[in-house]
C-alpha cells in the first residue's frame, strides 16, 4: 500500500483506472505546467514536474494498446 506523509496524518494513495486519451491529455497539460515553471526560473518545481512526466510516460508504456481490447463474446 502506498502512502505519504502529509500534515500529521498518512494518507493513502490510489491508482486510478484511465484510458489512453485521457493520459494523453493528462500529459499534455503535464507538458505545458513543466513549460511554465521553467519559464519562472523554478527549478525543484520543475525537477519534480519532470518526474511526473516520466512516470505518465511509464504508465502509458504499460497501458494495452487499444487494438487489445478484448469486448468479442
Amino acid at each position: 500500500m502506498l502512502g505519504f506523509w502529509l500534515g500529521g496524518g498518512l494518507m493513502r494513495m490510489q491508482r486510478l483506472l484511465i484510458d489512453r486519451s485521457t493520459l494523453d491529455l493528462i500529459t499534455s497539460d503535464a507538458r505545458d505546467f513543466l513549460n511554465v515553471l521553467n519559464a519562472a526560473g523554478l527549478l525543484k518545481a520543475s525537477a519534480l514536474m519532470q518526474g511526473v512526466l516520466e512516470q505518465l510516460a511509464s504508465d502509458r508504456n504499460r497501458l494495452p494498446e487499444d487494438s487489445d481490447k478484448t469486448g468479442t463474446n
